[in-house]
Parts: structure tokens; C-alpha cells; sequence
């Protein structure tokens, strides 16, 4: 039997593992000794980075004498002037000289820059329909009064023939295009005459046929018609339309250039529907309603119109839900539909117990602003006890909002805003036991300040209503939580009565400040503080505030936080608050 080798290296080993690190330092730091240096003095930054982008060192060895490097000087001198009048020096002048040595040779050039060439003057005529283009015009990167960059000269066609090409001038052409330098007024000017041509419109959309989706169905998705004029953004449209639908797992749209017969342009659809059927569960944790199971179906076709049924259904401690939706896509599928709800909620929280039990229609769509605006009208019976006052209710309740979200990035933005807007009501004298209009208004702003993000946020709501009190607990406010003021237990502020027990408010103010920073990749360190609560008057409203610390893991799903926060009142209790979910 062998014995057991040690299970750590030698003296000796480890001896010879630092003699081979340094031999390989030593070679690789005379490998770097031996190789030829460029050195360049009176340029500025930008022009020794151009010029050594452009100067290419002889590939001769280290041992070559100065007469034969010097063959090389006349094509490093043109490189110097390309790379030179490229950034507008034209009246640059400059030296070169190579010095053979030891270790290795080097070049030494010496510039003089002189006076760089300014633009006096940009003239760019389009023929034809010029605002086609004021995408480019109104954005040139070339400005009069600015020093020459032939780049950017070269930058102002490229993007004329882009745009043509988007918008479906695809015979483009420059009748003229040139760059006129006036070396004794050490001035440049722009001169573009650019023919945009014919413009192409659309041809036939040839979509390939699916199983269970009509072809009529799928044609509904198209933003243009055709033979309208072609637009490769309408085109990009369609396909994130389509993708958005959540009906296909993979989406194709092609402009047929090569098969164009005349001016019109066909366009090619092809589609992979997704799985029909959808069966998904999962878990989770938030401190307000503490580790939750969910279980959610989806039929994402029910029939050839794209007809959709989902069931969500969720339980915690602290809350269970049952949701049904069956929703039917409207006239324009990608932005507009009808859908009809079912629901059951059960929550029991330290300040109420409620039972909600919903039927709702919702119309929603996408107005010309840009804001997802939806009409609803939904009846719902509730049962439930604040303080120990059992309630029942009815109310048929119609309601419009308004909502918009803008981001860099869906999971973790670093610029954005998200804006909900909310008015809904009932009335005794139409299938409800109570009147009452409500309005609510919340919103969330992220910002990039320095090396984080600083976040703000709000919501404000008021309740107009003779009897706030006779109100289901769903309707009226309460706070606290790790969404709203936190430090404080999930819906435990509000107006008090004479026992100091919470109950619902007429109002509702909620502020909130955070700065968050990378400590770490996918890890963030957040400081925070909210301020906020649920009242019954104006005269009467007591503030809570709260300030706190907290740790953010960038997770695939999106952030998950854990914070641990302080309620400034006269027991300053820590709390700890988990909540998991994009930050707008």
C-alpha cells in the first residue's frame, strides 16, 4: 500500500513554483523591453490617439540600423497627414526620426499642430419631401463654428442614406457630395446635394398560416396598410407587437426586397405559436403577507380570435386570492381589450379582516398620449371586521385610470418613472349600500446621482363620501408596510379611535426618499426614509416617519430587498421588511 501523499506542497515544490513565476515574469518583461516604441510629443490627446491608430510600425527586429528604418519615413509621413487633416489640422507640421538602441529601436515624432480648420458653412439639399429627413438635419454631428472632423462629415451621409433606406427611398443616391477647405481662411465647408429618389411603398403581407390562430386575427396586429408608404420602424412595430401578443415563441418579418416588381415592397410573416396551455406554480416571501404559494393556469387561445382564460390564485397567512380573467382582444389586439374578472380575496391583518368577492369588466387601451387608460365597471360584496364591528356591503362600482411607465430597463433602471392615476365611485341609488367617489394618485421617479440611483415616491387619496366609516375596508385607507411607510406593520396606521384602535381614513399621504449603490456586482446598499400615514382630517394628521438600511441582490427575476427600518416615534422600533419585484 502506497502511502498517503501530503496534501499540501512541499518546501521544495513550492520553491520551484516561485523560481518558474519569476522566470516567467523575467521573459515576459524582456519580451515588452524588445519592442519598438512610437513616441509622439506636441499633439494633443485626441490627435496621438488618431495618429497612433493610423502610423503602422515597421516589422523589422530590434537590431535594424537607422537606413533601413529610414525607407519607412515617407509612408509614416502620409499616414501623419491623413491622420492629421482627418481632425482638421491641416497646416500640422511634423517630424520623424528613428533611433536605433538598445534594447530595441524607437520613432520619435514631433508635431506641430498649427491652426485646426473650422467649419464656416453646412449646405445640405434634399430633393423632395425635406421633413422626411429632419431626423438627421435637426441633428448633425458637425456644427458651424466647430473645428473639422472628416469623420463626422462622413457620418452626416451615412446617416442620410440610413434614413432613406428606413423610410423606403432605396435608390438613394448623392449628386454631389463634397467637403471644400479654404486653407487661406483655415476654413471648411459642407456641400451635400442627395437625391432620395423614388419612394417604395408596401406590397402584399403574406403571413403563414398557424393552427389556431385566423389569419384575420393575426392581420390585426398590422399597423399600416398596404401600399402605404414603406417604413422599417412600422416594420419593427409589428414584430414587437407580435411578440408582445405572448402568442408566438418566435416571430419573423421580412421585407421581400428581392422579389419587388415595381415600387411596392412584399413583406414576409412567419410565426411559431407557443405551448396553448400553461401550468405554473411558485413561492415566495414579502413581510406584509409573509411566505406565499401561488398557482396560476393560462390558456393563452382559447379559440382562432385569440380569445385568453387565466386563473391566479395565491395563499399566505395573510392574505389568499382567487382571480379568473377571460380576455378578448379588441379591434387593435397589440394595445386594446375587454376582459371579464372573477375574484375571491381574503385578508387578515392585525388591523381588519375582509372578504372581497368581485365581477368586473375592464376596456383597456393604449390613448394617443401614449397612457394605458381603462374604463371599468365592477360589482363586489365585501364582509368584514375592523375592530370587532362586523359589516357587509354592495357596491357597483365604475371607475377610470390612467397609467405610465418609463424605463432604461425593466428590471433594474437607472433612469425612469412610473405614474398611476385612479377616480372611481358608487352610488346608493344604483345596486349600493353607500355613495362615494375616490380619487387616487401614486408614483414612483428613479434618477442616477452620482455612483447610485436616488428614488422617490408617492401616493396621495381622498375619499369623498357623507359616512367614510360605512365603507368596506377595501375602499378605505390604511398604511404601513413594505411598500409604503416601513418600520411599520403591513396596514397598521391610520386615524384611531377613542380605544386607540386603527382605523380606516378618509385620506391617504405617503413620501418616500431612497439612494441605493453598488457594493458589489449584483449587490446594492440602499439608505431610505418614509414618511406618511391614513387620516380622517386634515386638522388631524399625524405623521410617520420612518429611516432605514437595506441590501438589494440583483436577482434574473429582478431585485430582491431586505431592509431593516426604524419608526421615529417614541419606541423607535426596527422592523424588518422583505419584498421582492422590479422597482417600477
Amino acid at each position: 500500500m502506497k502511502p498517503e501523499e501530503p496534501m499540501f506542497p512541499s518546501s521544495i515544490a513550492k520553491i520551484r513554483m516561485c523560481l518558474l513565476c519569476t522566470a516567467v515574469m523575467l521573459f515576459t518583461h524582456d519580451i515588452q523591453a524588445q519592442t519598438p516604441v512610437l513616441n509622439i510629443t506636441g499633439a494633443n490627446e485626441t490627435l496621438e490617439r488618431n495618429l497612433r491608430a493610423h502610423i503602422a510600425m515597421p516589422n523589422l527586429s530590434c537590431d535594424s540600423q537607422a537606413d533601413r528604418l529610414s525607407r519607412f519615413s515617407p509612408p509614416i509621413r502620409r499616414s501623419i497627414l491623413g491622420a492629421s487633416r482627418a481632425l482638421g489640422f491641416y497646416l500640422l507640421e511634423s517630424t520623424t526620426e528613428f533611433i536605433a538602441g538598445e534594447p530595441c529601436w524607437s520613432l520619435n515624432i514631433t508635431i506641430t499642430p498649427g491652426e485646426a480648420v473650422r467649419v464656416s458653412d453646412i449646405d445640405i439639399n434634399i430633393r423632395g419631401d425635406e421633413q422626411l429627413f429632419n431626423t438627421v438635419l435637426n441633428d448633425l454631428p458637425l456644427i458651424v463654428g466647430e473645428q473639422l472632423n472628416q469623420a463626422s462629415y462622413e457620418q452626416i451621409k451615412t446617416n442620410l442614406s440610413s434614413r432613406a433606406v428606413e423610410v423606403g427611398f432605396f435608390s438613394a443616391r448623392f449628386e454631389k457630395s463634397q467637403l471644400l477647405v479654404n486653407l487661406q481662411e483655415n476654413s471648411a465647408a459642407v456641400e451635400i446635394d442627395f437625391d432620395p429618389g423614388e419612394r417604395y411603398k408596401f406590397g402584399t403581407v403574406e403571413i403563414e398560416p398557424v393552427e389556431y390562430l385566423s389569419n384575420e386575427f393575426i392581420r390585426r396586429y398590422l399597423g399600416f396598410d398596404e401600399d402605404a408608404f414603406y417604413s422599417s420602424n412600422a416594420l419593427i412595430e409589428l414584430r414587437n407587437s407580435l411578440n408582445d401578443s405572448q402568442y408566438f415563441s418566435n416571430v419573423t418579418v421580412t421585407p421581400a426586397l428581392d422579389q419587388t416588381q415595381t415600387s411596392n415592397v412584399p413583406i414576409q410573416v412567419a410565426l411559431n405559436l407557443r405551448p396553448r396551455r400553461v401550468y405554473s406554480a411558485g413561492t415566495g416571501v414579502t413581510t406584509d403577507i409573509g411566505p406565499r404559494l401561488s398557482f396560476d393556469y393560462e390558456n393563452r387561445y382559447l379559440n382562432r380570435n385569440g380569445h385568453k382564460f387565466d386563473v391566479g390564485s395565491s395563499a399566505s397567512p395573510v392574505e389568499q386570492t382567487v382571480d379568473l380573467n377571460y380576455t378578448i382582444p379588441w379591434t387593435k389586439p397589440a394595445t386594446e381589450n375587454l376582459r371579464f374578472s372573477g375574484g375571491f380575496l381574503n385578508e387578515d391583518n392585525d388591523t381588519f379582516e375582509n372578504q372581497t368577492f368581485k365581477f368586473s369588466s375592464i376596456y383597456s387601451f393604449i390613448n394617443r398620449f401614449e397612457w394605458r387608460q381603462n374604463y371599468s365597471l365592477s360589482f363586489q360584496h365585501d364582509e368584514y371586521d375592523i375592530n370587532n364591528e362586523d359589516e357587509k356591503s354592495d357596491l357597483l362600482i365604475t371607475g377610470l385610470s390612467l397609467a405610465r411607465t418609463r424605463a432604461d430597463d425593466a428590471l433594474y433602471p437607472t433612469r425612469g418613472w412610473r405614474l398611476f392615476g385612479q377616480v372611481r365611485g358608487a352610488s346608493s341609488s344604483l345596486l349600493s349600500n353607500e355613495s362615494f367617489l375616490q380619487f387616487n394618485l401614486n408614483g414612483k421617479h428613479i434618477t442616477s446621482v452620482g455612483p447610485g440611483r436616488l428614488i422617490t415616491k408617492f401616493e396621495i387619496g381622498t375619499i369623498l363620501a357623507d359616512q367614510v366609516a360605512e365603507l368596506p375596508a377595501s375602499v378605505q385607507y390604511f398604511t404601513g408596510g413594505d411598500q409604503t411607510v416601513r418600520g411599520y406593520k403591513y396596514q397598521s396606521l391610520g386615524p384611531e379611535n377613542e380605544l386607540g384602535e386603527v382605523v380606516g381614513g378618509k385620506h391617504q399621504l405617503v413620501a418616500g426618499l431612497e439612494y441605493d449603490f453598488s457594493i458589489k456586482p449584483n449587490w446594492k446598499l440602499a439608505l431610505f426614509t418614509d414618511a406618511g400615514n391614513a387620516f380622517s382630517k386634515f386638522d388631524d394628521f399625524e405623521l410617520k416617519q420612518s429611516v432605514g438600511i437595506g441590501i438589494r441582490w440583483l436577482s434574473p427575476i429582478g431585485p430582491i430587498r431586505a431592509d431593516i427600518a426604524s419608526a421615529l416615534d417614541d419606541d423607535n422600533k426596527l422592523r424588518l421588511h422583505i419584498s421582492m419585484g422590479p422597482d417600477l
